[in-house]
This record gives structure tokens, sequence and C-alpha cells, in this order.
């Protein structure tokens, strides 16, 4: 994802420990049957706060 002129990306990380999300995207992988890889991208959203602003 490439930002455009005037639009700023900021990423913060939560108040959970990163190490409680990632057990918990793990837990859930093992727990549906899905794959690990398919997993991780939405733990990270989860333990990120993505937002977007213009410049």
């Amino acid at each position: 994802m490439v930002p455009r002129p005037g639009l700023r990306i900021d990423l913060i990380p939560r108040e959970l420990p990163l190490v409680l999300i990632g057990f918990g995207g793990a837990a859930l992988a093992i727990w549906v049957g899905a794959e690990t890889v398919a997993v991780v991208p939405l733990a990270f959203l989860v333990s990120v706060r993505v937002r977007l602003r213009r410049i």
C-alpha cells in the first residue's frame, strides 16, 4: 500500500500486549482449522489501530 501525497498513515499499537494477541490468533487458527498464515494479518489488524489523515 503506497500512500498518496497528502495522506498520512499512522499505525498505533493498542493497549493489549502483542504476545497476548499473538496467542489469541494462534488459538483461533488451531480452533477453526485455518492456516496460521491466513490468521496473522487479522491478528495484526486487531493489535494495531490504523489511522488515515489528510495533511
